[in-house]
């Protein structure tokens, strides 16, 4: 059973994470069709804009209502947050509402320990606002998906994006879920979560080489080692782990992530110096890197017991 403040943290870490993530998830989707599936177009910007409106309210409820750890976790934003934003402003001349990512990157860490049942009902009711919404995008992504498999629908992605996306947003829904019945975190709970994020970390890898350029033979190399890897971290999260095992399995999957957050890093860097070129907006690079970071986060907090 969650407390009234363990219900208030877990509330604005899952929506500061998973709205910028689906807003931008929408950005993509918008970005991706010809003229003559512009309704699509418009359909996904309205939910962008709609995510951007409940990430500033989780914004302003969560000044000084965080911890300087969660905020330096770049869970939220990363230090290429900004550039790939205004980049991608730039190649598709389209408004991001870049203000939402500069408010993210000034917040303040506080000590504010008063949960009244005004904040309380506040965050639920955008907690529930946030799992409605999600469950229109999960049914509008789904819609695409079928479009694209019985080729009715094209667009400038692929299937496997529009899964990573429904998965994502799933997980979201769920964890919302979850987290307004008051539902606490076990360790079950815990291996599950680290083998659906190594899973998204595989996914992730596997973007990278089908986004690359065939001539980028070293990023897709290294993109396929780190499919492989995840791949087998999922293989070992699936056998009969004890706590002993959990620790070491929790350790070696933060070494590998750390990893892949300095090869994503490096592949943002390139972008923006005018170094690299990837069929996809910039931002979706800085996406990836934020989902890598979150799960570093979630790791480091089940190697210390926090919930």
């Amino acid at each position: 059973m969650l407390s009234d403040a363990l219900f208030v943290q877990q509330s604005l870490i899952n929506n500061l994470f998973y709205l910028r993530t689906i807003r931008e998830f929408c950005l993509t989707i918008q970005l991706s069709f010809y003229e003559n599936n512009q309704s699509y177009s418009e359909i996904a910007e309205g939910l962008r804009k709609r995510y951007g409106e409940l990430e500033q309210q989780a914004i302003n409820l969560a000044k000084s209502r965080l911890s300087q750890e969660v905020i330096n976790s770049d869970s939220f934003v990363t230090n290429y947050t900004l550039d790939c934003e205004l980049l991608t402003e730039k190649l598709f001349g389209i408004d991001i509402n870049t203000d939402l990512t500069i408010q993210a990157m000034n917040l303040i860490a506080g000590t504010e320990k008063t949960v009244n049942q005004e904040i309380i009902s506040e965050i639920s009711t955008l907690n529930q606002n946030a799992i409605e919404l999600t469950q229109n995008f999960i049914d509008f992504g789904r819609y695409l998906l079928e479009g694209m498999r019985n080729t009715t629908i094209f667009s400038y992605s692929y299937p496997l994006m529009y899964i990573y996306m429904l998965e994502e947003a799933s997980l979201y829904a769920s964890d919302l879920y979850r987290i307004q019945n008051r539902t606490g975190v076990d360790p079950t709970f815990v291996v599950s979560y680290e083998y659906w994020f190594s899973n998204s970390m595989k996914q992730a890898s596997q973007f990278i080489m089908g986004l690359s350029d065939p001539d980028q033979s070293a990023i897709i190399t290294n993109a396929d080692n780190y499919r492989k890897i995840f791949a087998e971290q999922m293989k070992k999260y699936q056998e009969n782990i004890t706590p002993d095992t959990q620790k070491i399995l929790n350790e070696e999957t933060i070494q590998h992530v750390d990893n892949f957050i300095a090869f994503l890093s490096k592949i943002i860097t390139g972008i923006l110096n005018e170094e690299l070129y990837f069929i996809v907006p910039p931002i979706f690079f800085d996406n990836l890197l934020t989902e890598s970071y979150y799960f570093r986060y979630l790791l480091k907090g089940a190697q210390f017991g926090v919930q």
